[in-house]
């Protein structure tokens, strides 16, 4: 097992395996939001909406979640509805 790091920083530890799975799983989140236009996507804010999104997934992933797709998904709808700009 190893210890979540970077943006995955948590008090849970992931196999490799599933590190990667949320690691992907972010990256398709944020290239949608990059992609979407949000003016939250641009430098100024990207670091810490980056870190919001991370911060999600892995939540999710604590609480068992290891579907790619809905953690992608999920991580996107947060950030839309959540924060509006």
């Amino acid at each position: 097992m190893v210890q979540g790091r970077g943006l995955f920083s948590s008090n849970v530890s992931f196999d490799p395996v599933t590190a990667d799975l949320l690691s992907d799983a972010f990256k398709g989140a944020w290239q949608r939001v990059q992609t979407s236009g949000y003016r939250l996507a641009r430098p100024g804010y990207a670091d810490m909406m980056r870190e919001v999104m991370a911060k999600h997934i892995a939540n999710l992933a604590e609480h068992g979640e290891r579907d790619k797709r809905v953690l992608r998904d999920s991580a996107f709808h947060f950030f839309t509805a959540n924060y509006k700009a």
